[in-house]
This record gives structure tokens, C-alpha cells and sequence, in this order.
């Protein structure tokens, strides 16, 4: 008797471990809430090139926040590499549908997605740009800088500054037109006095390093 216990007992652990070993992908993804799997395709913008080597990624929500309602738990579900066409096959949530993220070294973290083209996403390479900034007047040092970098595709890039700042390196968006506005205020609250501002427009090539020198 206790022999066939003990046997049952073993039955049920490598079941258990089976089980349990099934609710994790050998990629670290979720096994649960798996719906269609698609071809997707990752472009480059503006130039229409396919993006290789790219990770897709995308994510459900397994719990919600009860008061608010947004997701307090977002779970990885499934991941994949775009081939040299920029193509890869990905699972998408059968409910819960909460993100997707596309990671590519140089490129922004930011897509577009084009509902005309369900399965089609557009990343934005980076550039950047070396800021020097330079006075002949005299301001408090509690004056800060709020800098604002605004793309084509409307996604904005917010930076604060200290005035002790001679040289500041910011990440643009390549291969667009980048509107830069700044505002030099009293001090780190946005809502002090403005003591000074002003607004410059980059074109950099993609993975271009620009220098611009900021008066004020």
C-alpha cells in the first residue's frame, strides 16, 4: 500500500512540474491569453526601409487596478525577430490587450502603427544633437531650462537643464524635422517667471551627431 502511494505521489509531481513548466515559453513569455499569431512588419520611417533584428514584443494585462482600472500587472506573452525583410511571426493577446513594444538599438522605443496596414509598424532612427549653451548675461543660478524637441510624427521629447550647463548631448529624431523650443525660467517650477525662450528647427540624417550652439 504505501508503495502505491508512493508512486501516485511521484504521478502527480511530474504532472504538477509539467504543468506548471507549460505556463512559461522557453523565451520567458507567458503561455496563457494566446490569440492569432500574424506576420508583422517593421519599416523604417520615411525611407520605407525593413528594419532586421528588431524585437517585437507584445503584452497583456493580467490585473487591473480596481479604483482607477488601469493595469497594474502587465504580463510578457510573446516576442520575436524581424528577418532581413523586417518580418517576424507574433502572438497577440486574446483579450486583455495592453502593449507593444519594438526594440532596435538607435532607434526610438516610440512606434507608429498605420491602421490601413493592420500588421505594419514605423520606428524613427535617433540622431543627436551636442547643445552649447551660451550667455553674455547674467541670470540667478536658480534659473532652469525646460527643453522641448518635437517630431513629425508628433511624438515630443522633453528635457530640464540647470543654467550651469555648458554642454548638453539630446537625442533627436533622424531622417525629420525636429522643432526645438526652449524656456529659461526663474526657477525649476514651470510656473516661475520666464526670463527668457526661443525655438530652432534640426534636420538631422539618421544616427547624425549635429552640434548647435543656444544663445540666450
Amino acid at each position: 500500500m504505501k508503495k502505491y502511494i508512493f508512486h501516485i505521489s511521484i504521478f502527480v509531481f511530474l504532472v504538477l512540474n509539467i504543468r506548471c513548466s507549460s505556463d512559461v515559453n522557453l523565451d520567458g513569455s507567458s503561455g496563457d491569453n494566446i490569440g492569432e499569431t500574424v506576420a508583422i512588419k517593421v519599416k523604417e520611417y520615411k525611407t520605407n526601409l525593413p528594419i532586421s533584428g528588431a524585437k517585437f514584443s507584445t503584452y497583456y494585462c493580467k490585473d487591473y487596478d480596481v479604483e482607477f482600472g488601469s493595469c497594474i500587472d502587465k504580463v510578457l506573452l510573446s516576442s520575436c525577430i524581424t528577418d532581413n525583410n523586417g518580418i517576424c511571426n507574433c502572438s497577440f493577446p486574446e483579450s486583455s490587450f495592453e502593449d507593444i513594444i519594438i526594440e532596435k538599438s538607435m532607434y526610438w522605443l516610440k512606434h507608429y502603427h498605420n491602421i490601413e496596414t493592420s500588421h505594419e509598424y514605423v520606428i524613427q532612427p535617433e540622431a543627436w544633437v551636442n547643445i552649447n549653451f551660451a550667455t553674455n548675461a547674467e541670470y540667478p543660478s536658480t534659473c532652469t531650462f525646460f527643453i522641448k524637441i518635437d517630431g513629425e510624427l508628433r511624438y515630443i521629447q522633453e528635457y530640464i537643464q540647470p543654467i550651469n550647463t555648458i554642454n548638453k548631448v539630446l537625442t533627436l529624431f533622424g531622417n525629420e524635422e525636429n522643432k526645438v523650443d526652449w524656456v529659461l525660467y526663474k526657477t525649476f517650477n514651470a510656473s516661475s517667471e520666464v526670463l527668457n525662450s526661443g525655438s530652432f528647427i534640426l534636420n538631422p540624417k539618421k544616427f547624425e551627431n549635429l552640434a548647435y550652439t543656444l544663445n540666450y
